[in-house]
């Protein structure tokens, strides 16, 4: 048996650190760069630790299967995992950023997947420990836990850049995930009934799990359409934000307190907000509404591209963009977890789902970037707005008013 009482101060912490890293090295370091002179196209080469998420399908089931040499199923993997990331923060820290690039991104995509494995494990776990009516919460504590570490990696640490530099910024960000890690030594995972897919060969078991895979893509084909398409939406206008920032003549420092600690104590509202509306509409309705508004605020991002950066616009914008975002992503991960929590392998059928929408947003925003380099940033603002507008107009063709969460 499960028991109540929940880890909430352990969630928060594993899923803070868990997106502190990725914030600093897809926000910050890009403003960096940007900073320091260097193309659009070249930048865009930082989405490549992307590629770790993509393939967490192909060792989610390892999580799953394989308990380590520490107590708990996704608990072990949770401890190698954060391990790996603070020595990896560690290292990087002190390499010259300015002459070694691409073995900071091949360090980089080494962290990402240490930090992929985290997520694989924390989800799996989430799915473990929380019923349908807790779901809703447990997500929203979530993505708050992400904007906190979004603040983090990419606010404050950008806007205390030019006294930390590179290797005190790192070792930061490695200090937190060390924390995370210590707390974790305590943490007892519940321990449920055994199943008899534990005692099979990993080659059976893989056998049967992508035979569950298939009827599953089959079962829920319409969803995953949706999923695919669905970050287009949001993903490539704000990775043109930090760029439109600093070719306008924005500081480091006043591009990291509005992106990532404005944004992100707004954010923090906004995945609360999701969980109100989860519980006063259900899944579809709050999802569809959270898509339109995303839409419109995009919008406001078209006074920047054409040259109106005052500070007023540039907070308007980011305040309509965090008010939705956040929430929105909470209830798609919510419906996610509804559908893993069936499955007998659940971290493996959550990353099938999620990591479809975070591999096609780094997918997004890299093309995002480099098509405002050719067009210009107020075409991918339209088009963003249309897409946007289309993907809630399928979800609200395809997604069932009522079996919302069987479908």
């Amino acid at each position: 048996m499960i028991e109540n009482k929940k880890p909430w101060i352990l969630l928060v912490s594993i899923y803070t650190t868990q997106y502190m890293g990725a914030a600093f090295i897809t926000a910050a370091s890009i403003a960096i760069m940007r900073q320091s002179g260097m193309p659009l196209n070249k930048l865009a080469l930082l989405n490549l630790i992307a590629i770790p998420i993509a393939f967490k399908i192909l060792y989610a089931p390892f999580v799953d299967h394989y308990r380590l040499f520490f107590h708990g199923q996704y608990r072990s993997w949770l401890i190698l995992a954060q391990s790996l990331m603070t020595i990896m923060l560690f290292i990087i820290g002190m390499i010259d950023i300015q002459h070694y690039f691409s073995l900071i991104i091949i360090l980089f995509l080494i962290y990402s997947f240490a930090a992929s494995v985290q997520d694989v494990a924390i989800d799996g776990l989430s799915c473990k420990l929380f019923d349908q009516s807790q779901r809703q919460l447990a997500n929203g504590v979530q993505y708050s836990s992400n904007l906190l570490g979004n603040i983090i990696g990419g606010g404050v640490l950008l806007m205390l850049y030019p006294w930390l530099q590179w290797q005190l910024s790192l070792w930061v960000l490695a200090a937190f995930a060390l924390l995370t890690c210590i707390q974790l030594l305590p943490f007892k995972e519940p321990i449920q009934e055994e199943n008899n897919i534990k005692n099979i060969s990993i080659l059976n078991y893989l056998s049967q799990l992508f035979h569950q895979i298939k009827i599953f893509l089959k079962k829920y084909k319409s969803w995953f359409l949706i999923l695919f398409i669905y970050p287009i939406g949001f993903t490539a206008v704000f990775a043109n934000l930090n760029p439109m920032l600093v070719d306008a003549g924005w500081l480091l420092t006043d591009i990291g307190f509005v992106t990532k600690i404005f944004g992100s104590i707004i954010g923090i509202f906004s995945a609360v907000l999701a969980i109100i509306l989860m519980s006063k509409l259900n899944r579809k309705k709050a999802l569809l509404l959270l898509t339109v508004a995303q839409a419109f605020g995009l919008l406001f991002f078209i006074p920047i591209s054409i040259g109106y950066d005052n500070k007023i616009w540039v907070y308007f914008a980011v305040f309509g963009y965090f008010i939705i975002n956040p929430g929105l992503m909470a209830t798609l991960s919510t419906i996610i977890m509804d559908k893993a929590a069936t499955m007998q392998a659940k971290a493996t059928f959550f990353t099938l789902q999620l990591s479809l929408i975070v591999f096609m947003g780094f997918v997004y925003a890299a093309g995002g970037m480099v098509l405002a380099q050719h067009i210009g940033y107020l075409w991918v603002i339209i088009i963003s707005f249309i897409f946007a507008l289309f993907v809630a107009l399928l979800g609200w063709k395809i997604i069932p008013t009522k079996s919302y969460t069987l479908f």
